[in-house]
């Protein structure tokens, strides 16, 4: 395996980064809710930290980003860390890096004590829900995601 590393990101990785998450959006044939700039995710994980992003790179080229948040389970009464997005560009793929981006989660929720790791995965992803059946992740059957957003996020306020 070449030299790979996950790095913080830096606000000159910003256009990189953009860059990435429409090639993510256009792998996922979502390209048409990309709304996403680079003033937002700067105010996203630079100023605001909301979220945390990381680049990941083979030698010193950027190959694809991870972008997580903190959660937690009032039922567990403990915290969790949500995977918004890990994307590795398709020339890179099946080289272990997938892996060694959960063992760099893993190890985070080790020093953090994280008792929960979860993530969302298209039903059409069979290369993603593989590697993570080979995890061993457990796909909860019985949780649907739903969202708001938009105008229907919007109609709450008129109830």
């Amino acid at each position: 395996m070449k030299n790979f590393s996950i790095k913080p990101l830096e606000k000159e990785n910003l256009s990189e980064l953009l860059t990435m998450l429409k090639e993510f959006a256009a792998y996922e044939n979502k390209l048409a809710y990309l709304k996403c700039d680079e003033t937002k995710l700067s105010n996203l994980f630079l100023e605001n930290e909301y979220a945390k992003a990381f680049i990941l790179k083979e030698n010193e080229q950027i190959i694809g980003y991870l972008v997580f948040f903190y959660t937690i389970s009032s039922f567990l009464g403990e915290r969790g860390i949500y995977i918004e997005d890990i994307y590795i560009r398709e020339n890179f793929r099946k080289k272990g890096y997938g892996r060694k981006v959960f063992e760099f989660i893993g190890k985070l929720c080790q020093k953090e004590n994280i008792a929960m790791l979860s993530w969302v995965c298209l039903n059409d992803n069979a290369q993603g829900i593989n590697f993570y059946e080979k995890l061993d992740a457990t796909h909860l059957k019985d949780i649907r995601t739903y969202r708001l957003d938009g105008q229907n996020l919007a109609k709450l306020n008129d109830l």
